[in-house]
């Protein structure tokens, strides 16, 4: 399967073309991934397993890493990740050209949509208002998680049919949050 990525880390902004090779046993919490980078004809090895909602272990080259995640459907065909390894912040827009074959993000499907949250944490603040029309990949709510703050966003344009949260209240992974309807 090949990506392309474009990594943000402040101003600055990087493509890269990402391939990953099959073959490895990977499950929904943990595995094993071989990859190339840019085509480097290396394939590299990164042993990897979910820690916690979000929170990902990573064996890479030796190395201990353990990244936060969180995602945001964007235009059609990508995706954009926020992720925080250590004390440093990426923003990682993933381009699946699979997705853009098919007309859209996977997910940003018809029909009422319900934004659940991906991460046990603290509703910071509350961006829409019930009967708001949003903008796809425009901000819902703001959710604070081990002190990063991820603002989640519209999977697709529609209105705010309804808002279950308010800002101040803990959530737990999977918390209704917001409910989008075209």
């Amino acid at each position: 399967m090949k990506f392309g990525i474009k990594l943000r880390v402040g101003s600055g902004t990087t493509e890269h073309r990402l391939e990953f090779r099959t073959g490895a046993a990977n499950h929904a919490s943990g595995g094993q991934l071989q990859f190339s980078l840019d085509g480097e004809t290396e394939i590299r090895s990164a042993d990897w397993v979910e820690i916690a909602p979000g929170a990902y272990s990573i064996l890479l080259d030796g190395r201990s890493y353990e990244a936060w995640v969180s995602v945001s459907p964007t235009a059609a065909g990508s995706r954009e990740f926020s992720v925080t390894v250590g004390t440093h912040r990426y923003r990682v827009e993933l381009q699946d050209p699979r997705e853009r074959r098919h007309g859209g993000v996977a997910g940003a499907q018809q029909g009422p949509q319900e934004i659940l949250a991906p991460m046990p944490g603290k509703i910071v603040k509350v961006l829409v208002d019930e009967n708001q029309q949003v903008a796809a990949g425009e901000g819902l709510v703001v959710i604070e998680a081990m002190k990063m703050q991820n603002e989640l966003r519209a999977p697709r344009p529609g209105r705010v049919e309804k808002v279950y949260v308010a800002a101040g209240v803990g959530v737990e992974t999977g918390t209704k949050l917001v409910r989008v309807v075209s």
